[in-house]
């Protein structure tokens, strides 16, 4: 069965324009003229102009500004060619969603900063430049507000409380708001609590910003530090807008009973409660909509990990913020068995999230009319649903039946290979100049330490993102693995040296837990790590942690956010797309495209649980062998048919020469009678 989205926005009457490179602009967006001085800000505030314009008429209009000297005028043409080209790459791989204005703030900071700048050719200082023209070219034309490096001109009231800051770095760390203040025309006594929120969307819909929600973030930091400590600095207090997209409610914000069953069924997930209805066969049965089957035929639930806790418990508070949503008031709320009965509370459930999808992903060209987004987000929170109804709920099984139904109707189609998302970053990472930058990076970061001057805590933070890297394209583990390497328990040491020579990680502590990872380090990888024991992990590590990438509280470096800092510090250098998954993925290429069909082999190093697995995935990537051999053969063949070609020429040549010498035949007389 199927799950139609309820929310189905009306279309205008008129359709609007299309997105992209071609939209047109409206100049009436965030107008901002520089204004002289403090005096003029209000008046600058109010002014509006409202010119459509498109990408040529820009070009001619840069051309045409008089007051700027010519050498500017090119540079600035140059910035906006080069911006250009770095939205229609980025566009390539996420087309914009119809109607939307390409050279608003709004858009232009969702695209600008996707891509690092050695992705599009650049150097930072180059691409740094190139925003700044940019700034000035959107200044000009009213697209942008009139603030920004050597711009923030500020208020008196202002300019004094700023110059009381201390240090540079307060003074650095506010100076945006005070400037959206001065525009405003708001004085230090009209501050209001919900000034931050709107100066968040000042930022995104009317200036060019990178990483808004951290300047945010330091803003109100540094108010709150001015507040204390700054004789005659505003009183109030101000509130941070929020920082995403909130679809979750805490559970401890549900009732009593409800938190006391959630924390049951989890126990039950750990293994820890022999007794729990996971281990009745004739759930099991129900569980699978078939009743006469064999109980043999059903594998038994096996205790989940620590992390697929934490999913599972996201999970749910997912599935009760979608039926708050709805209206159903959460202290009615008295256990799990709430999410899933009555048979409607499923679907919407389920509904919620496929809405919330759809308007996420906007109607993209590729897809059909009519269809219907899925993810495998929304059928995780399904399968949640089917285990509370069969195993906690224990529901009647036509109850069970159509929670499985609209499991199914949600639920992604199987994967049999590669995405092309994922084969597309693989095939820019096989690039081999990309690949030669990658396998000599960690290399490299660790040789230019000297050179880069940095303190020693920034400096032990690139060698232990160099040690990672090193070992992510050894060894090709998952990042849980990686990350939560323990120097005593995962690795192996040579008993008189007492360097480390490989690793050793238990089955119990990988993702399937049948297999250990036992590896031998090469020499490059042992004198790489052993450095960085001495010289750099006792300036990361607290007392008594002894993690290789140490965290806070004796624990290791937190997951995510370790993996985005690594995948963003490659990209700066490489200039493609990179995260720890794609290093696997170069594993299983570089295996396959030495050995074809050894899946095996590639199995046991990625430590996937059945070989199967990896043929489901990777059986695309013989694909691009396939391609590139049948290219080679071609080329082949056409190397042996050079001598049949030849005589096939000139063959043709004595045709052509024959008929040449061969005399045109007369014309018979006609036979018809002359009149």
């Amino acid at each position: 069965m199927s799950i139609t989205p309820a929310i189905n926005p009306s279309k205008n009457d008129s359709e609007p324009p299309a997105g992209g490179l071609t939209a047109s602009l409206n100049l009436g967006t965030g107008f901002r003229p520089a204004a002289a001085g403090f005096a003029g800000v209000a008046d600058a505030v109010q002014t509006l102009q409202t010119v459509s314009l498109d990408i040529a008429a820009i070009k001619v209009a840069i051309g045409t500004w008089a007051d700027v000297p010519a050498s500017r005028r090119r540079n600035w043409a140059s910035a906006f060619a080069t911006a250009e080209r770095i939205i229609r790459r980025v566009e390539a791989e996420r087309p914009p969603p119809a109607g939307i204005d390409c050279w608003s703030c709004n858009y232009l900071n969702t695209v600008l900063w996707v891509k690092p700048p050695a992705f599009h050719g650049l150097n930072n200082s180059n691409f740094t430049n190139i925003i700044s023209a940019l700034r000035q070219i959107l200044i000009r034309l009213g697209h942008h507000a009139d603030a920004g490096p050597r711009r923030n001109v500020l208020a008196p009231e202002w300019s004094a409380l700023h110059a009381a800051l201390p240090t540079h770095e307060r003074r650095i760390g506010i100076v945006r708001f005070l400037r959206f203040l001065t525009l405003a025309v708001i004085e230090p006594d009209a501050v209001t609590a919900e000034l931050l929120e709107r100066f968040e969307t000042w930022l995104r819909t009317e200036t060019l910003t990178e990483n808004i929600p951290a300047i945010i973030r330091r803003t109100a930091s540094n108010w709150l530090w001015a507040r204390q400590n700054v004789p005659g600095w505003p009183e109030v207090e101000l509130r941070r807008p929020r920082m995403r997209d909130h679809y979750t409610v805490p559970i401890e914000q549900m009732p009593t009973i409800f938190q006391a069953d959630v924390e049951n069924f989890l126990k039950g997930l750990k293994g820890t409660d022999r007794s729990n209805p996971f281990r009745n066969e004739a759930v099991i049965r129900a569980a699978t909509g078939n009743g006469i089957g064999n109980a043999q035929s059903f594998r038994r639930s096996r205790a989940v990990s620590p992390e697929t806790i934490v999913y599972r418990r996201m999970q749910i508070r997912a599935a009760v913020a979608a039926l708050i949503d709805t209206g159903i008031p959460r202290e009615s709320f008295t256990g799990l068995r709430d999410l899933v009965t009555p048979p409607e509370r499923p679907k919407a459930i389920l509904q919620f999230h496929l809405d919330r999808l759809k308007i996420r992903l906007g109607t993209l060209p590729d897809h059909p009319e009519g269809w219907e987004p899925t993810s495998t987000h929304v059928a995780g929170i399904s399968g949640l649903l089917r285990i509370i109804a069969v195993y906690h709920a224990r529901l009647p099984e036509d109850e069970i039946m159509t929670i499985l139904d609209l499991r199914a109707a949600v639920r992604p189609p199987a994967q049999g290979e590669m995405n092309e998302s994922v084969a597309r970053k693989l095939r820019a990472l096989n690039n081999p100049d990309v690949t030669a930058a990658l396998l000599y990076l960690p290399e490299s970061w660790i040789s230019r330490l000297p050179e880069l001057g940095l303190d020693p805590y920034r400096a032990a933070l690139q060698a232990m993102y160099a040690v990672a890297l090193e070992i992510a394209l050894a060894v090709p583990l998952r990042r849980r693995n990686l990350i939560g390497l323990h120097c005593d328990r995962h690795l192996v040491r040579d008993r008189q040296t007492g360097r480390v020579t490989g690793l050793d990680i238990p089955a119990a502590a990988t993702k399937t837990r049948r297999r250990g990872i036992v590896w031998e380090f090469s020499p490059r990888l042992t004198g790489m790590i052993d450095r960085f024991e001495r010289e750099f992990l006792p300036i990361l590590a607290g007392a008594n942690n002894r993690f290789l990438f140490p965290g806070l509280d004796g624990k290791p470096r937190e997951k995510g956010e370790f993996a985005n800092e690594l995948a963003k510090r490659v990209e700066q250098e490489i200039g493609v797309d990179f995260n720890l998954r794609l290093v696997r993925h170069l594993t299983a290429y570089r295996i396959l495209k030495r050995q074809p069909g050894a899946y095996e082999l590639v199995s046991r190093v990625l430590g996937h649980a059945s070989s199967k697995t990896t043929m489901q995935y990777y059986c695309g990537l013989e694909m691009i062998f396939a391609v590139r051999e049948a290219a080679r053969l071609l080329e082949l063949d056409r190397v042996e048919s050079r001598p049949s070609l030849a005589r096939a020429v000139a063959a043709q040549q004595r045709l052509r020469s024959r008929r040449r010498q061969t005399p045109t035949s007369p014309v018979a007389p006609s036979r018809e009678p002359q009149r």
